[in-house]
């Protein structure tokens, strides 16, 4: 199993359906430290969102995150933000 499935594994473990709450994966590559975080977001309209980190990855990823986005859209069927 490879660290993406085991990050698809834990999203999916996150990931309840609630009435009137969105959900949504956030990749941000942080230029400076040379890391990827990938968070699991969620909020209920009216509320604070919540953000929970998930994964922690390389820089080697870098080049690999639009494979990384869709594979997560595919498996989870969430919306996945990417910010740089």
């Amino acid at each position: 199993m490879t660290e993406i499935d085991e990050i698809i594994v834990q999203i999916k473990q996150l990931f309840t359906k609630k009435p009137n709450t969105i959900y949504e994966v956030r990749i941000v590559d942080e230029v400076y430290s040379g890391m990827i975080n990938i968070f699991f977001e969620y909020y209920k309209i009216g509320y604070a969102t919540t953000s929970q980190q998930i994964a922690r990855l390389e820089g080697t990823y870098c080049e690999q995150i639009p494979v990384i986005k869709q594979q997560i859209k595919h498996e989870t069927g969430l919306t996945i933000v990417t910010i740089k």
